[in-house]
């Protein structure tokens, strides 16, 4: 009786041939999760250094175009390249665009 309850246990071709699809779909959605992890945390940051420079009137790499009632509309555009967690030899770009409103004119 034992050796008939671990032969019907060893598995067959059959499973091992339903899994694979399923490790290949969630590595796939682990991979969404990845990068959009990457870009939300990109969004936040960018947003923040902006936001930061829009008070404190410092900073670099921001565009300002002047409002007709006085002060700013900041924008700060970032683009780069996130490695991808399973890698299919080619790169994820992404592009963040900021914005910001700087009331004060002489910043």
């Amino acid at each position: 009786m034992r050796k008939l309850l671990l032969g019907k246990s060893r598995g067959s071709v059959e499973s091992f041939v339903t899994i694979i699809p399923q490790v290949f779909v969630f590595l796939i959605m682990f991979q969404l999760v990845f990068v959009q992890f990457n870009l939300m945390k990109q969004i936040h940051l960018s947003q923040a250094e902006l936001t930061q420079a829009a008070i404190l009137g410092e900073g670099s790499g921001y565009v300002s175009y002047p409002l007709v009632g006085g002060g700013s509309v900041l924008l700060l555009e970032v683009r780069s390249n996130t490695q991808k967690f399973i890698d299919f030899n080619s790169l994820a770009s992404k592009k963040v665009i900021s914005i910001a409103v700087d009331e004060d004119e002489h910043n």
